[in-house]
């Protein structure tokens, strides 16, 4: 594994971690972008075995991090994970790839990253988005109020919360470090709040001509009982994209693929197959 630093255009300094595909190396390049609703989380999120998966079937992997909310803008996000695409999109020789291709594969926030990515005029296109328990938009209908499964915690006070944020960007953190701030945005219904600073949502808006006509064979998979992300998400942008493969989980949990068994090893043995299907 190699760790790779690069700068945002606003002079922060992110890192990323580099797997080298042990496989056929002739495949796209997975492009990973971890969950964590855009404020906890870090690169090296995705479990060894996961890994070891792609890297054995010919996927190198890029993992990023990115700058977290709320000491950072919804913007300032996005300007921090389209850095890291662009430093491999320009130095994809320098890792021993033969070409710039790549896939974008995102879990939870991460794949909302991903869809925003695409929304904002990415070049080149990924071949092919991996989408596992993400949502298209920060905005939709049912995640602006208060989550019963985060509402049935103890609550976090705002005393808790001054607490917890920083003074100066985080890009990289743990779920102990920062869980606590998600689950009092999730309580409150301050999460978009807390993203797009106050504001009325800035999010890009995936237009119908995009997702009809311009956007990456994607695979959608997520649990059918998620208690974060309501499954109608999924359900909803499959129906709106004409190259789209949905693969239900049965699973109470958001990330059920947090802990590795023989049932998710399954599931990424399938999304494998899927790609060298698609490739």
């Amino acid at each position: 594994m190699k760790t790779i630093t690069y700068t945002t255009t606003s002079g922060e300094k992110i890192q990323s971690s580099f797997w080298q595909a042990t496989g056929n190396t002739i495949n796209p390049t997975i492009i990973y972008i971890h969950g964590g609703g855009l404020i906890f989380g870090n690169r090296d999120d995705l479990p060894q075995t996961y890994l070891d998966r792609f890297l054995n079937a010919g996927y190198s992997v890029f993992a990023l991090d990115y700058l977290l909310a709320p000491e950072s803008t919804y913007q300032d996000i996005i300007d921090s994970v389209k850095a890291g695409v662009t430093h491999f999109l320009n130095h994809f020789n320098e890792l021993g790839v033969q070409d710039n291709r790549y896939i974008l594969f995102g879990r939870s926030a991460g794949a909302y990253l991903c869809m925003q990515l695409i929304a904002d005029d990415l070049s080149p296109k990924p071949t092919a988005l991996i989408d596992f328990y993400g949502f298209e938009s920060l905005l939709a209908s049912n995640l602006l109020k208060p989550n019963a499964l985060y509402s049935s915690y103890p609550k976090v006070t705002k005393a808790e919360l001054k607490g917890l944020v920083g003074d100066s960007p985080v890009s990289h953190s743990s779920y102990e470090e920062r869980f606590l701030i998600y689950v009092y945005a999730r309580q409150t219904a301050d999460w978009q709040k807390m993203i797009f600073q106050g504001t009325d949502g800035e999010e890009i808006k995936l237009t119908k001509e995009l997702l009809t006509s311009n956007f990456p064979p994607t695979y959608i998979c997520q649990s059918n009982a998620d208690p974060d992300v309501p499954f109608i998400n999924s359900i909803m942008l499959k129906a709106k994209l004409p190259n789209a493969k949905l693969m239900p989980i049965t699973s109470k949990d958001h990330d059920f693929d947090r802990v590795v068994s023989p049932e998710t090893l399954k599931v990424y043995e399938q999304v494998i197959d899927w790609l060298d299907h698609l490739i």
